[in-house]
């Protein structure tokens, strides 16, 4: 066995603890696929409970099962359906390039359990939805930023 003095063995422990705490949190990264940047993100969290979406012309609030709006609306019971069940549904993945430069649409989802809304900045991008969220942006393939939002009546 190695001689060495107990001040020398407590550097060694030391250090084989910090390279073990070293091992575990790379080797947990890479099991829990956190490095993965290009993986889909969900729009709203999964299992997550849409109780009001504020939009920049309408609010529409869950009452029971349906959906009602803030003032008279041109959309029937199965299209704001279909407009929330969007909402729940949509997978967006990192966008690398910049912020678009107009004026983007502003939506607050508010979720069951949660003391805040989520700010939601949704810009159109031909086919698809650009979203800045928490600082970060998002692409949302093949579904245009009209199908996100609803018109009231004027």
């Amino acid at each position: 066995m190695i001689r060495m003095s107990r001040k020398a063995w407590n550097n060694v422990l030391i250090f084989s603890v910090l390279i073990m705490i070293l091992l575990f949190n790379t080797t947990n990264n890479i099991l829990t696929g956190s490095l993965d940047e290009d993986a889909p993100v969900p729009l709203l969290p999964d299992g997550a409970i849409l109780m009001t979406l504020q939009m920049p012309d309408l609010t529409l609030e869950r009452i029971g099962q349906g959906w009602r709006t803030s003032k008279p609306s041109a959309l029937s019971e199965s299209q704001l359906q279909a407009l929330t069940q969007r909402w729940q549904t949509s997978q967006m993945v990192k966008y690398q390039e910049g912020t678009p430069k107009d004026m983007p649409l502003v939506v607050i989802a508010w979720l069951a359990g949660e003391n805040s809304g989520r700010v939601y900045q949704l810009y159109g991008a031909g086919e698809h939805t650009l979203v800045l969220y928490e600082q970060q942006l998002f692409k949302i393939s093949n579904v245009a930023v009209e199908q996100f939002i609803a018109a009231g009546k004027s």
